[in-house]
């Protein structure tokens, strides 16, 4: 099915909760939350950057969309199809244009197989294309790496020539959607620049959209068009790459700006935001707005009333009660 052209992938009030089970009979005790009602857009070219502390939920967003999990609720539409609860083989033909890249390296490639078999095996079975190796060879030249590597297997390559061979993997199907999710956080600090300008040179020349999910601001700062924040399941802050890093809303979001090292000489300084305490469990999380735990501004309203996900400026969103929101646009849009 063709969707619009204004967007290839639309997320409205995603939820993924995980059951609790326990005693013999295994009842269901309990729930995780770890998705709580997410919503946002992509459009076509453009990266989103997802980001928030571990275990805020944004790698089980990113399992979600590509249907490695069945959601608990909401809708997800790719393409203008929906895809929340496509059956299998319904699913497959649209899988092919939407990949994974994984965090870790070392445990995504399958030690049993070459290169050529872990790149190549989508496109030869789906494309029929008996020269499917000249195809895996163009693959591996535009993520720098040889063709006589073809061969070789996993083990044989540095952590971040394999996270190269999952990156020609997921573009062997010349897909519409990359979720990459932290695909540099395993990775040495030398080589995570490498493979953040590889992938957006990638991106310019394949024209695919992307989820790039990551736990650090200052890795998506270069290569995402809007930045999205997370924070215990919810949605805190959305806003463009430019206006989210000048003029965070958040107090979540300018304390993870606040601490993002600024290398420039005469680069002005941030006041330290230092937040208190940890961060709730997603089983129980508080009252009112999740973060007020935490926040060194909370009020009265923070602890009983949870905060609506608004416009503050145009196309700037935030969940806070100290930010009033206008009734134009749309949370997910651009």
């Amino acid at each position: 099915m063709t969707g619009s052209n204004e967007h290839v992938l639309e997320v409205r009030d995603l939820k993924m909760h995980f059951p609790i089970r326990a005693g013999l009979l295994k009842r269901v005790v309990g729930q995780v939350y770890a998705v709580d009602g997410v919503s946002f857009q992509i459009g076509p070219g453009e990266t989103l950057g997802l980001v928030g502390e571990s275990g805020c939920g944004k790698s089980t967003i990113g399992r979600t969309i590509l249907r490695l999990y069945e959601p608990t609720a909401g809708s997800m539409h790719f393409d203008g199809q929906d895809i929340t609860h496509l059956k299998a083989n319904a699913l497959k033909s649209v899988r092919q244009q939407m990949q994974m890249i994984f965090q870790d390296p070392f445990a995504s490639l399958n030690p049993r197989f070459r290169v050529n078999e872990l790149i190549g095996e989508a496109y030869r079975v789906h494309s029929g294309d008996a020269n499917w190796e000249d195809h895996v060879a163009s693959l591996l030249d535009k993520v720098g790496l040889q063709a006589d590597q073809m061969r070789r297997y996993a083990h044989e390559f540095s952590g971040g020539q394999r996270q190269r061979i999952g990156i020609a993997r997921a573009l062997a199907m010349s897909p519409r959607l990359i979720v990459a999710d932290e695909p540099v956080s395993a990775l040495d600090v030398s080589i995570q620049a490498q493979v953040i300008n590889l992938l957006d040179s990638l991106k310019e020349e394949f024209g695919f959209s992307c989820l790039f999910i990551a736990h650090d601001l200052s890795v998506v700062e270069h290569i995402a068009d809007r930045v999205a924040v997370m924070y215990l399941g919810k949605m805190a802050e959305l806003a463009s790459d430019r206006d989210l890093y000048q003029n965070p809303k958040h107090p979540y979001t300018q304390a993870l700006i606040s601490a993002v090292p600024k290398p420039e000489a005469d680069a002005k300084r941030r006041d330290r935001v230092i937040l208190r305490g940890d961060v709730p469990s997603p089983i129980n999380p508080p009252s009112g707005c999740r973060f007020h735990t935490r926040c060194p501004h909370v009020q009265d309203e923070c602890r009983k009333i949870e905060p609506t996900f608004g416009e503050v400026a145009p196309g700037h969103w935030v969940a806070c009660h100290m930010h009033g929101h206008s009734d134009s646009g749309d949370a997910r849009g651009h």
